[in-house]
């Protein structure tokens, strides 16, 4: 029996809703370690991620068939409700990143989706390959890039206007960039049939579950020590580590699982795409217990 009906679920996850909540709390988080306090980049962070995640599952709809059968089928049949829901979420976006941000927050909430079309469209001039989701390492390099910069970056261009914020919003940049490559080879996990069948080279396709499980444990240290090391410096809070701390565990836990549990890989999935909401509550435990609201000032 399931606790959340099949329905619901569908409608939550299958609309990227659930991603784009996932979205804000990780725009509070990249905040919270820049000292910026919550501002429309929540909103703009929660809109743009819905949007383009599923026109990116609209334009995928044959090829994801394998890996997303329960997802393609409830994306197709809606296929219009889908593109106007997601249109308006990408003009919602847009809109408030140029009220708040000027061009440089239509810059940042452009980058994701000009990304996404190289990722998914067949436009890249190689002669072996024309999407760099093609592309060996470059697949999971891009995705986590373009989302990095937007998590990282939008609360500087939408709130801040001195640049003493800049380097946290760097830290937080790069540890979104790492966190989001582990979720990328976590989900190619999952893909790590279809993908080889289709001639998609990823993590899990050349090396193998269990060597893309160590992999992915290294990164998790080495997220977790840049923030040991910014913090260190007085880059981003000092409590930083502390707070992420089990937001790491529990990322971990998620990865050890893919093998050593008889889970579903897309319930896995699910649940490692809640790591954000994990991050967003330490932080605001660790710093309301620090007295700084979660963030510098």
């Amino acid at each position: 029996m399931r606790i959340v009906p099949p329905r619901l679920y569908g409608a939550v996850v299958h609309s990227s809703v659930f991603l784009g909540a996932s979205t804000i709390a990780e725009v509070f988080v990249a905040s919270s370690l820049a000292g910026i306090p919550p501002n429309a980049a929540l909103v703009v962070g929660f809109l743009i991620t819905v949007g383009i995640y599923n026109f990116d599952k609209l334009a995928d709809l044959d090829a994801d068939e394998e890996n997303y059968a329960e997802r393609t089928a409830f994306v197709a049949a809606h296929p219009r409700m889908y593109a106007g829901f997601s249109a308006l979420a990408i003009v919602g976006a847009l809109w408030l990143a140029v009220r708040h941000g000027g061009v440089y927050g239509l810059g940042l909430t452009l980058f994701p989706g000009v990304v996404a079309v190289f990722y998914s469209a067949p436009l890249v001039p190689l002669p072996s390959v024309d999407r760099l989701k093609d592309v060996f390492l470059v697949n999971t390099a891009s995705v986590s890039l373009a989302w990095a910069v937007l998590v990282g970056f939008a609360p500087l261009a939408v709130a801040a206007t001195t640049p003493e914020y800049a380097a946290g919003a760097t830290v937080a940049a790069v540890w979104f960039f790492l966190r989001s490559a582990i979720s990328v080879e976590v989900h190619n996990v999952r893909d790590v049939t279809g993908d080889a069948r289709n001639g998609v080279e990823t993590l899990p396709t050349v090396l193998g579950v269990r060597r893309t499980q160590l992999s992915l444990y290294a990164l998790e240290l080495v997220s977790l020590g840049l923030v040991w090391a910014a913090a260190r410096v007085g880059v981003v809070p000092a409590w930083a580590p502390f707070a992420l701390l089990p937001a790491v565990a529990y990322s971990t836990l998620i990865t050890h699982a893919l093998t050593g549990s008889d889970r579903s890989v897309e319930r896995l999935c699910t649940l490692r795409d809640a790591e954000g909401a994990l991050m967003a509550a330490g932080i605001a435990v660790v710093a309301a217990v620090a007295g700084t609201g979660g963030t510098l000032g």
